[in-house]
């Protein structure tokens, strides 16, 4: 029975790999209805088998997945640089298409949502994240937004490390992450780590080793949210 269990999911990622349907379209930024070049559109299939196929918007914002099987399709948009909101992230609403078994379905538009881009500087003057824990790890440093859905959105390094004077003329290090994160929309930034005794900008111990600040970023306000802090040390 688990054999032809298998043989059927084969069948069906077979099928659906070599589809006859297609979907073509444009990405657009929402507000300028400018073409977005560079994006990753993900076509992914609603039921099961869990299947995907993607492409890269051209220069003018055109893109095209072949191959599909006939079935109902949402469209993720993953644009460069975090300039713009996955549709299908933040609780949104993605595009959904429903191709019939050879059907070239055309002309779908794609528009994004503008972001705001969430900043965030950890300041480690004795760089300590790159050592390792008494148990050979890298220690752990969590952050990033909860959601207005309790969903949590983790940030991401943004460059290499850099490196300035401080006021007594040592380098000081820092490590910078960002997100995306839509506007008008109250947000919970999250800090925390099992390994790292964390301090504010100033270098003030974080009570409780972790800080919560709700935030949003209004429209029309041209100054993106950023936050700093600082790696103290080790926990013992």
């Amino acid at each position: 029975m688990k054999c032809i269990l298998i043989a059927s999911l084969a069948l069906q990622a077979a099928i659906a790999q070599t589809g006859t349907s297609s979907i073509a379209g444009t990405v657009l930024d929402a507000k300028t209805l400018k073409p977005v070049p560079g994006a990753l559109v993900i076509a992914s299939f609603t039921s099961p088998p869990p299947l995907s196929k993607n492409t890269k918007s051209g220069g003018d914002g055109a893109f095209q997945i072949q191959g599909l099987a006939a079935g109902k399709y949402s469209l993720c948009v993953q644009a460069p640089g975090d300039q713009y909101l996955d549709p299908c992230g933040w609780n949104g609403s993605p595009t959904t298409v429903t191709l019939a078994s050879g059907q070239a379905a055309s002309g779908i538009s794609l528009k994004l949502t503008a972001a705001s881009i969430l900043s965030i500087q950890v300041q480690d003057p004795q760089k300590v994240l790159s050592q390792t824990t008494k148990d050979g790890r890298r220690p752990d440093l969590t952050l990033g937004v909860w959601g207005p859905r309790g969903l949590y959105y983790p940030a991401h390094g943004s460059g290499s490390p850099t490196a300035a004077p401080n006021l007594q003329g040592a380098l000081t290090y820092s490590y910078n992450y960002q997100l995306a994160v839509p506007r008008d929309t109250a947000l919970n930034f999250y800090i925390a780590s099992h390994d790292l005794k964390l301090g504010d900008a100033t270098g003030v111990a974080l009570s409780g080793n972790t800080s919560q600040q709700v935030f949003q970023h209004a429209t029309g306000d041209l100054n993106s949210k950023s936050f700093a802090f600082t790696v103290l040390g080790l926990l013992p």
